[in-house]
This record gives C-alpha cells, structure tokens and sequence, in this order.
C-alpha cells in the first residue's frame, strides 16, 4: 500500500543517514526511500526519491494534513522533478477541502532542503570534513601591531575569533553590552594568549543614537584595521526599543549598518583594513611582500551572519515585522539575509575595503541554547564548538588567501558558498536591495547627533 495514503503510518517513519545519503526509510520492509502513489503508471506503484524530496514529504505529509501526492503528467512528455510537481500543486498534494497553496509549498521547500543542507554541512561533522581540505600555513600569522574590533565579544563565537587574533599577537577591541561579562571574557583572553593589548568598550547594538557617539569618539582615539561584525540577537517576542524599532531589526540589521558606515573612514586610512577579521600587514608582514610580491587587498569587514538566511527572500515591505505573525526565527533569518545585501552592497561601494558574511554552522553558543531550546536539546550532539564556528572568522582576517578572494562574498569553512538554494526563489531585485540601503541610511541619519 503507498504510504502516501496512510499519513499515520508515515509517521513511524524516521530520518537516517545511510551512505551519506539522507532519506526515510520504512522500518518494516527496510526499504530505502518512500512508496508514492504513482497515477497512470501501474507498472511503478513505488520509487525511491531523493533526499531533498524525503525532507519535504517528512515535513509534508506527516503532519497528518496531507494524504496524497499528485505524480500525473501529461503523456509523451517527460515528467518534471517531483520538487516541480510540488510547487505546481501548490504544496505536497492538496489539502482536502482547500486550494493550492504555492507560498506554503515553497516555504516548505526552502525549509526542508535548508535542514537537510543543514545536517550535512552545518553540524560538527560537516566542520570535520571540510577542515581536511585547510591549510593549516593560512592561520600561522603574527598579526601583531594590528588592530581588531570585535562586537559581541564576551561570549560564543565573538569571543572565540577574539581569543584566536590575540593569540596571533593583535590589539583587540571588545565591544560588549554588558560590562561584568566583558570583564570576565578579557580576563579569560588575556590568561589565556598572554596578550595584555585587549580593550573593552560597553555599547548596546540596538540604540543607533549610542552607535554613532561610539564612533566619533573611537575614531578620535584609536585606530582600526579590521572590524567584525558578530554581535546580534533573537528575540521570540515582538519588542521594541526605547527608539520604537523592532529589537531584531534594531540590532542585527540597523546597528550593523550604522557601525560599519561610520567606521569606514577609519578604516579607509589604513594600509589594509578588513571589516571583522583582518588587518595591516606591517612589521614582518612587510618583509613577505618583498620576498612573495605586494599584499592581497586586506581592507576588511567580516560580518558573522547565518544560514538560516537561505529561506528567506528580502522583503523591504515590512522590515521592522509589522505586517504579519511575528517569528522571532524567521526574522532572525531575514536580518540576515539583510546583512547578507549589505555586504555585497559595500563591496561595490567601497573597493579599497575587502568586505565578506560568513555562516559559522551550527554551534554551541550560549545564544543558541538561550534562543533556540528546542532546537538545541535536540541537536546538542552534533553541534560545533565554538572554536570550530569561529574558524572561518579567524582565517578571514588574517590569512593572505582570504584578501585574494573577491569581495563582498558569503564564505563557510573557509570557502564562499552560494548565497541561494536551488529553486528557492529568494533572489532579490537590484531594486530592493537599494532601496533597502536607501532606507537604512535614511533611518541612521534620523539617530546621528548634529
């Protein structure tokens, strides 16, 4: 009997991994793959999908809502990807009683193939397997007499690229919301690495008012080679700042915004800034340019973003989450699909900074476990440490392969990836993305002290 028509016995079903390939597979028959009812075709009343499918028909169908997956097509044609067909029904088979429905099927889609993606390359194991093809030479560098800022810095990821540039001998700047956990963090760093040159300065990323009198006085005092945009937030509940601006928004995308725009001119002046993992070569440094020719461009601003942003397409018509349901996760992925615009919006802006976003994978962050319980409880296991999220951050800033890559790119373990699944429909318009930088940088100017 096909499965499909039985959604309570689809439950029982369970994902496996089986030669490195993700699929359902049925306990009683041990058969890999799924039955699909199959019309007009009475030699096949079964096949085996692939694991992108599997993920949607769990999603689909064993929620109970759906019992029947529609495989017709018209005959003497070849028949489409059953991810095609899915989309043209307007989801896994109709649900009884209503209409086709394309945005919940394409939300499906986006989600099922991103946690697939997600099994494979995001947890602890996809880091083991991609950490075989690193050069280990990339992260044996003296960055000393350089200079870093690093937001969000007294924990998770933040603090474990922080500790990594010090160990390598750069001046460290910590920028903490809280001053008792920024104390505590540059405790650790400095006992740790031996490096007395770490700094702390208190900001809260969601008041853009504070950004910019942080930055004139910064700019006054210190210099920067390289800026590191990790601090950010997920709040589940709808919340707004004193400033009326959706926490979420306020901090990953305004804040983010504001920070770096201020302190381009900054970093403009040095020989090679990197915005959020690099800085100048000098010193030593120099000495290599003469034996191996002149330095990579290494004006750089890293921003740690998220792979959640690959199920969303950026929506400049509702920014601050007025407009629908509020989903602390979702706008969580929109900010950073945001983030992900800006970047590639600077790079073309500002040529002389080598600007880059980055997924750390799944890891094992006090955020994480504070945002997303469920998610954590489930996945503890297989989550990266730490360290391994922060690698790539770390290698971004200091290593030379990383200022010959072009700007403006969305890298994991060290590789730039695409920043688009595949049929998912989350490509934006050039339109949009300016007009969300337009927005921005109205909205930052409303907060700029005069």
């Amino acid at each position: 009997m096909p499965l499909a028509r039985n959604p309570v016995k689809l439950l029982k079903f369970v994902f496996c991994f089986h030669n490195k390939a993700f699929c359902l597979r049925s306990p009683k028959s041990r058969t890999r793959g799924v039955w699909l009812e199959v019309r007009g075709n009475s030699r096949c009343r079964g096949t085996t999908i692939p694991a992108t499918t599997a993920a949607i028909l769990c999603v689909c169908v064993c929620d109970g809502r759906y019992t029947r997956i529609p495989l017709t097509h018209p005959p003497g044609r070849r028949p489409p990807s059953l991810e095609r067909r899915l989309f043209a029904s307007g989801g896994a088979g109709r649900r009884r009683g209503s209409g086709p429905r394309p945005v919940l099927a394409m939300s499906l889609y986006r989600n099922s193939v991103w946690f697939v993606k997600g099994l494979r390359h995001y947890c602890r194991s996809g880091y083991e397997s991609a950490s075989k093809h690193f050069v280990p030479e990339d992260l044996e560098v003296d960055v000393t007499g350089r200079h870093f800022m690093v937001t969000g810095g007294n924990s998770g990821i933040g603090k474990a690229a922080a500790k990594e540039i010090a160990r390598r001998g750069g001046l460290v700047h910590l920028v903490c919301r809280n001053k008792d956990r920024a104390e505590e963090a540059k405790k650790d760093i400095t006992t740790e690495t031996d490096n007395q040159n770490v700094f702390i300065h208190i900001l809260d990323m969601s008041d853009p008012k504070g950004i910019w009198e942080f930055t004139e006085r910064f700019k006054n005092e210190h210099r920067l080679n390289v800026l590191v945009n990790n601090a950010g937030c997920m709040v589940n509940q709808r919340e707004l700042t004193k400033d009326g601006l959706e926490k979420n928004f306020a901090t990953n995308t305004l804040g983010t915004y504001i920070l770096t725009t201020a302190l381009l001119p900054l970093l403009e002046r040095e020989d090679d800034p990197r915005v959020t993992t690099l800085s100048a070569f000098r010193g030593r440094d120099m000495k290599c340019s003469v034996l191996f020719g002149n330095p990579p461009r290494d004006r750089r601003t890293i921003t740690v973003s998220s792979g959640g942003m690959l199920v969303q397409k950026l929506d400049v018509s509702n920014l601050q989450s007025e407009n629908v349901a509020f989903d602390g996760t979702m706008v969580y992925a929109q900010n950073k699909r945001q983030q992900v615009v800006m970047t590639e919006q600077w790079a073309k802006a500002h040529p002389s900074v080598h600007f880059s976003s980055m997924h750390p994978g799944w890891a094992d962050t006090p955020a994480v476990r504070s945002s997303m319980p469920d998610f954590y409880e489930k996945m503890k296991n297989r989550l990266r440490t730490e360290d391994q999220g922060a690698d790539t951050v770390v290698w971004l800033a200091v290593s030379r392969e990383a200022g010959k890559q072009a700007s403006g790119q969305f890298f994991q373990d060290r590789q730039p990836v695409p920043t688009h699944l595949p049929l998912a429909q989350t490509k934006s318009s050039p339109g949009d993305e300016a007009k969300l930088m337009q927005f921005l940088e109205e909205l930052s100017q409303k907060f700029k002290p005069r």
